[in-house]
């Protein structure tokens, strides 16, 4: 069965304790039950190294999600997604409030916010929105919670 997947708007940044992690449990739905509104040890250790594959390429923010940047590095080796370039994406990527800080698991908890893939693709490229902005010099977000 499908499950369905929770758009978050473009343009503002969540919390942690705002964004519903789904559990590998699903319940009679088909979907997956949300378990809270809290991330677990788990989700937080795969965020930890979503980063860390961007950091170690030299990005200081995630400009995507990993899914939109594998399919943009197959792109070109793979005919059948020449046509289907993906133009919206609301995955979430965990973003740094302050970049300045040193990536470390056990320090993610108080400097970590999620943006959508457009966001985060906007933001990298110099895009302003009304409730938050990436200070490229300063290395932070600037928001408004």
């Amino acid at each position: 069965m499908a499950t369905m997947k929770r758009r978050y708007p473009d343009g503002i940044a969540l919390e942690p304790g705002q964004m519903i992690i789904p559990d590998n449990n699903e319940n009679n739905n088909g979907g997956s039950s949300p378990t809270g509104a809290t991330t677990t040890s788990e989700s937080v250790d795969d965020l930890f190294i979503t980063m860390c594959f961007y950091a170690r390429l030299g990005f200081i923010q995630p400009p995507s999600c990993l899914q939109c940047a594998h399919c943009k590095s197959t792109k070109k080796t793979n005919e059948r997604n020449t046509n289907t370039e993906r133009t919206s994406c609301n995955n979430l990527v965990p973003w740094r409030r302050d970049a300045n800080v040193p990536l470390h698991p056990d320090g993610l908890g108080d400097n970590l916010v999620f943006v959508t893939c457009e966001t985060a693709k906007s933001l990298i490229s110099g895009d302003v929105y009304p409730s938050i902005q990436w200070d490229n010099k300063n290395r932070r977000i600037l928001h408004e919670m």
